[in-house]
């Protein structure tokens, strides 16, 4: 009779410390594809915005937030993306490079593990480099 008792205080004390480390694990896989699926969408926001034409400065922005806005979209944890260019307009020229960057929240308040984990913040960064031989609009 003692050896079930002595299973089911075994069970007992283990039990939440499995579930604790699932719940971690699971949460942490959650964060890291919310943080790869954002770091993508600033990175080719940031190519998409090169392939305009030179000294074009609002199409460059159109491109890569049309881009950035496509790429975030298919994650649904990912809120209040925001994207932001270089605002300078020697940036815009053949040959220069432009900074892009993209912030957002994991919204684990829409999902179960909303007990242990609160909106996480995120932010990531990428730099492109126009060609220098981009000509201008015709």
């Amino acid at each position: 009779m003692s050896q079930r008792g002595q299973a089911l205080i075994e069970t007992a004390v283990t039990l939440p410390v499995l579930l604790a480390l699932f719940i971690g694990f699971l949460g942490a896989g959650v964060a890291a594809q919310a943080y790869v699926d954002l770091n993508t969408a600033v990175y080719l926001a940031a190519a998409s915005n090169v392939t305009a034409y030179a000294d074009d400065m609002a199409l460059s922005k159109q491109y890569a937030q049309e881009t950035f806005d496509a790429t975030v979209s298919h994650d649904t944890l990912l809120e209040n993306t925001q994207l932001t260019c270089s605002n300078n307009p020697a940036d815009y020229a053949a040959g220069a490079p432009v900074g892009c960057q993209g912030s957002g929240s994991i919204a684990f308040h829409r999902t179960p593990l909303s007990i242990i984990f609160g909106d996480v913040p995120l932010s990531a960064s990428a730099t492109a480099t126009r060609s220098p031989y981009r000509s201008r609009r015709p």
